[in-house]
């Protein structure tokens, strides 16, 4: 077609975009020497940049950056998604995501190993609520943590749990002063963190807990009730340093939800978060399998496993989510969708998704993601899930 082959990039030409084809899927070392060298020019032209299948120096994997990676302003990838393109790095480097099945019908040729959500994981967690319903029939959600300096992320996680719709939420602080009301949304209730737990839906623990005796025994008060369980935080560190804890959370005939960021999954597996960021995936399945529990790993491009071996990506979220109490806010939306009856799985799905989701729309409306808060975020939450299952017809 009269085109002409190059060692490089010519010199002095007024070039309007770059087409990325250096590196595909099989990438498995570091970049160096001349492949460097280019890449960092095509960097350095600050043109837009398509990437073909995974922008070069990405694994498609892992989406750990080999050496140097290529910034594509739009990726389009072949026959099937690449969990490296939307995990850790890849994000940053691919732009915006095109898929091009290439005229082949995936799905039925092999089964996916993994799945990216979207928003039908809402409908498909709780459906609208009858007009004869009473708060009885939304589940009782009790939140342990709050200990002494740390009370406000298990109201965190109260207040969210209640506005995605749990009956009752009932706060189990250890803190040696507990408020008696929170003034601010006094339909939260409070107990004691040694109250019997048989008729809760769901116990949340973790959020403020600490990591003192006291945590400690109402943890494993925690484990051995019937309730659907979620853990987080200080939940998830005395779970990596107590083998007891660790057996008993296995051994649970009721539902497991753990959801760590990675430095708390490295203290569930014995490794280092580096060795954790490596194969984030690798890492989600193994906690998963390790502990018999749903898992959630935190962190750019979310990654919740199963551990019948299952996984999902979730693409929502952004960098303003980086702020205290958020994980906080994420473990109440989950215990409160948990409440509703919401099959563990399917809480959890929608739970990370919605998470994300009203993040973003929080930064899309503040013109930016600086300054997002946690309280803001339920707020946000509680709009777009209502929106998402009000919308949909009626099962």
């Amino acid at each position: 077609m009269g085109g002409t082959l190059e060692d490089g990039i010519p010199a002095g030409a007024d070039w309007d975009f770059v087409v990325d084809g250096l590196f595909g899927i099989g990438l498995q070392r570091p970049l160096s020497g001349d492949h460097a060298k280019l890449i960092e020019k095509i960097n350095a032209l600050r043109l837009p940049v398509l990437a073909l299948d995974v922008p070069s120096g990405i694994n498609a994997d892992t989406g750990a950056v080999m050496g140097c990676a290529v910034r594509a302003a739009h990726t389009i990838t072949f026959i099937g998604l690449k969990p490296g393109l939307l995990t850790l790095d890849g994000p940053d480097h691919c732009g915006s995501l095109h898929v091009a099945a290439l005229g082949l019908d995936t799905e039925a040729l092999l089964i996916p190993q993994g799945r990216r959500l979207d928003e039908s994981v809402l409908a498909q967690a709780i459906a609208p609520r009858p007009r004869n319903f009473h708060k009885g029939m939304a589940g009782n959600a009790a939140i342990l943590g709050g200990a002494t300096g740390m009370v406000g992320a298990a109201i965190l996680a109260g207040r969210a749990a209640l506005k995605c719709g749990a009956g009752r939420v009932y706060l189990a602080l250890l803190t040696e002063q507990p408020p008696c009301v929170d003034f601010d949304q006094p339909e939260l209730m409070f107990r004691s963190p040694e109250a019997r737990s048989d008729e809760m839906t769901v116990i949340a623990a973790g959020p403020g807990m600490g990591r003192g005796e006291a945590a400690k025994r109402a943890l494993q008060l925690a484990l051995a009730s019937p309730a659907a369980l979620v853990l987080d935080a200080d939940a998830l560190n005395l779970l990596a340093e107590d083998a007891a804890l660790a057996a008993a959370v296995v051994k649970r005939e009721a539902a497991t939800l753990l959801t760590p960021h990675p430095a708390e999954a490295g203290r569930l597996l014995g490794v280092t978060t580096r060795e954790v960021q490596a194969d984030r995936l690798a890492s989600a399945l193994a906690i998963a399998k390790r502990y018999r529990a749903f898992t959630v790993l935190k962190g750019n491009g979310t990654i919740v496993a199963a551990p019948d071996g299952r996984w999902w990506i979730n693409p929502t979220g952004n960098p303003g989510m980086a702020a205290a109490g958020m994980g906080d806010a994420l473990t109440g939306l989950v215990a409160g969708l948990l409440t509703q009856g919401a099959a563990p799985l399917d809480a959890l799905l929608a739970g990370v998704w919605l998470h994300g989701a009203a993040g973003d729309a929080l930064a899309q409306a503040n013109g930016g993601p600086l300054g997002l808060t946690a309280s803001e975020l339920i707020d946000s939450a509680r709009v777009l899930l209502n929106r998402s299952i009000y919308s949909t017809p009626a099962r």
